[in-house]
C-alpha cells in the first residue's frame, strides 16, 4: 500500500480542521439567527406589535402615575414616560424648555381663544408624533395615564396586528364613542374601519401616518381649531387618514376619567380588567 506523503497528510489535517470550524460556525450561525428572531417575535408580543409604547404623563400625579406602571409591569409590557405639556407651560412659555425638534413651532399668542387646557393637551400629541418621526419608529402605541387594559391585550393584539394592511395609519385600541361597528373589514372580526371616534387614549400610528399627521398638525398650530382627538376623527372620518379600530375595544379609561366627559361621550366597558385582576378600585368593568 503506497504512503500518503508528510505533507499531503499534514494538508489533509489541515482542510478537515477549516472544514469542521466553518460547520460549527455555520451552525452557531444559524443558531443565533434563530434565536435574535425568536427576541424579536417575542419582544413585538410584548409591545403589542409595535415599535414602542409611549405612556403620556402630567406633572405632578405621583398615584396616577405608580398605577399605570405597575398595570403596564403586571402585564409585562414594557414602555417610556413621555411628558405632557400643562396649562402652566402654555401660560408661561418663557418658563418652558422646548421639546426637541419643536423649537420651531410658533408660540401660543397671548389673547388666543382657545383654553389652556385643549392647547396643552394639543401640543403634547404634537410632541408625542414628533418623537415618533425624529426616533424613526415604525409604529409606536400612545397611552393615556389613566387607562385599563384587558387581561389578554397582547394575544389579541399579536393577530390584529398580523392583519393590519401595510399602508395602515392609525388604529384605535380603545375609544369613548358608540361602538364602531358602520365599516367593517374582512381583515379581522376586531377590526373595523374607523368612522369617528372619539378620545385619544389608546391610539397607534404608523411610521407613515406619524409623518403625515406631524405635516397637519404643524400647519394647525398655534390656533387648533379642535381638541386633539376631535381633530383626529375630522381626519378619520371622510378616510383622509387610513385609520382602524379595534371593536370591542380592548383599552377603557378608568374610574373618574371616563365620568369626565361630555354626557355624548360613551363609557366603554371591558370583558376582563387588568386593574380588576391587580386588585385596584375605581376601575372601568362591566
Amino acid at each position: 500500500m503506497a504512503r500518503v506523503p508528510q505533507q499531503a497528510h499534514r494538508r489533509l489535517k489541515v482542510f478537515v480542521f477549516l472544514t469542521a470550524v466553518s460547520a460549527i460556525a455555520i451552525i452557531g450561525m444559524l443558531m443565533f439567527a434563530s434565536y435574535t428572531d425568536e427576541l424579536s417575535k417575542n419582544r413585538n408580543y410584548l409591545t403589542l406589535g409595535f415599535n414602542h409604547i409611549f405612556v403620556l404623563r402630567k406633572r405632578g400625579n405621583e398615584q396616577r402615575r405608580r398605577v399605570m406602571a405597575k398595570q403596564l409591569q403586571f402585564q409585562g409590557i414594557p414602555f417610556g414616560f413621555f411628558p405632557a405639556l400643562t396649562e402652566y407651560d402654555i401660560e408661561h412659555s418663557e418658563d418652558y424648555a422646548p421639546w426637541i425638534g419643536e423649537e420651531h413651532w410658533t408660540e401660543v399668542p397671548r389673547n388666543h381663544t382657545q383654553s389652556t387646557e385643549l392647547l396643552a393637551d394639543f401640543r403634547t400629541h404634537m410632541n408625542v408624533i414628533n418623537d415618533i418621526v425624529r426616533l424613526e419608529f415604525g409604529s409606536a402605541l400612545v397611552l393615556g395615564d389613566r387607562i385599563d387594559m384587558e387581561v389578554d391585550i397582547k394575544q389579541y393584539m399579536q393577530g390584529i396586528v398580523a392583519e393590519l394592511p401595510l399602508s395602515w395609519e392609525i388604529l384605535y385600541l380603545g375609544h369613548c364613542s358608540e361602538p364602531e361597528t358602520h365599516r367593517p373589514t374582512l381583515l379581522h372580526d376586531k377590526l373595523f374601519v374607523a368612522y369617528q371616534p372619539r378620545c385619544a387614549f389608546a391610539y397607534a400610528v404608523s411610521r407613515q401616518g406619524a409623518i403625515r399627521l406631524k405635516r397637519i398638525l404643524d400647519n394647525m398650530w398655534p390656533y387648533p381649531q379642535f381638541a386633539f382627538d376631535q381633530q383626529l376623527a375630522e381626519l378619520v372620518r371622510p378616510l383622509y387618514l387610513e385609520a382602524y379600530v379595534v371593536e370591542p375595544p380592548l383599552v377603557a379609561e378608568s374610574g373618574s376619567a371616563a365620568e369626565g366627559h361630555t354626557p355624548s361621550a360613551q363609557i366603554r366597558r371591558l370583558g376582563r380588567s387588568t386593574l380588576g385582576k391587580m386588585g385596584i378600585s375605581g376601575v372601568n368593568t362591566k
